[in-house]
């Protein structure tokens, strides 16, 4: 008898309504959940709207018509697209075309012209022009055959190279003028221009402002000159930019001995004691301005004028 009555008990236990059958027996009761014809879910806790929650369908109350316009829209859309996808296409090869036809066929160069040249003949200057006839117009390299006709030519203080459509090299020559001189043991003369490049060596002497008291340690044409004391190179660099950015004709003559012993000549006449670079710009123009003064008193004065950068300037004449 046992036996059974454990048998009944497990039945009893896996029924369905065992949690139904709980919940009476302590008085509470499952909520109740009805749906009217609305689609409302009414419980005995909560009202929901079910409408709220479901996904909308735009396409659902649509007509023939209005679906055909739908997809009409939508297939000029993609055919759109597609022209304009095939014309960027399309554009981009031919843009590649021209540039590669551009660059291997044509605007070969046939002509090369000089101008503003005295000193040099077309020849000369044609046979140091690293661009020749037959080349592509866009793929010269202008800046080098600039570099190559300005070196190996000295007396070319510019060579402007421009393209012109449909296959000309313009090539505008701007000659170079000796602006100082060094005097060379054997008494000939190194010519330089205003930038410092070597014009010519073993020359006569030209006009322009000497350079005094230079070592010179290397002065091959078409380079820039070297001398020994890189101080001295820079001093002397420093009063030559004054000169040349101010254009300062009154000036004969520049030197240099060291860091704090720069000089410049005027009018082959009076020194100017400048002592360092520092300030050489309103030193040069102090010592003009003072030597106006002394040219109204004593035009012909000689000797030394020095001037330290203060208000103070010492004349020792000669």
């Amino acid at each position: 008898m046992k036996k059974t009555q454990r048998k009944q008990t497990k039945k009893v236990n896996n029924t369905p309504n065992n949690n139904e059958q709980s919940l009476s027996d302590f008085g509470l009761e499952p909520p109740k959940i009805y749906r009217n014809s609305s689609g409302k879910i009414i419980s005995d806790y909560k009202d929901i709207d079910l409408k709220k929650h479901l996904p909308k369908n735009k396409n659902q109350n649509l007509t023939r018509s209005e679906k055909r316009q739908r997809d009409n829209k939508k297939r000029k859309k993609r055919n759109k697209i597609r022209k304009i996808i095939i014309w960027l296409v399309v554009s981009i090869i031919l843009i590649a075309t021209a540039t590669v036809l551009s660059l291997t066929v044509f605007f070969r160069i046939d002509t090369i012209n000089v101008s503003g040249n005295e000193i040099y003949s077309k020849n000369e200057i044609l046979t140091h022009c690293t661009i020749d006839k037959g080349e592509n117009l866009f793929l010269s390299d202008t800046q080098s055959a600039k570099k190559m006709l300005e070196q190996s030519l000295p007396y070319i203080y510019n060579a402007e190279i421009k393209r012109k459509l449909p296959y000309t090299i313009q090539i505008k020559i701007t000659e170079a003028t000796a602006a100082y001189s060094i005097k060379n043991k054997d008494k000939t003369y190194i010519l330089l221009d205003d930038n410092f490049k070597v014009l010519e060596n073993n020359a006569k002497k030209a006009k322009g402002i000497s350079v005094s008291y230079a070592q010179v340690l290397s002065s091959e044409p078409g380079n820039i000159i070297k001398f020994k004391d890189e101080k001295i190179s820079q001093c002397l660099n420093e009063l030559a930019v004054v000169v040349k950015d101010n254009k300062l004709d009154s000036i004969t003559g520049i030197y240099s001995k060291g860091i704090n012993e720069n000089y410049v000549v005027y009018d082959n006449r009076i020194t100017f004691k400048l002592g360092s670079c520092t300030d050489a710009e309103n030193k040069i123009y102090q010592g003009l301005a003072a030597c106006e003064k002394l040219n109204a008193s004593t035009p012909n004065a000689k000797g030394v004028m020095t001037i330290t950068g203060g208000k103070q300037i010492y004349f020792t004449e000669k």
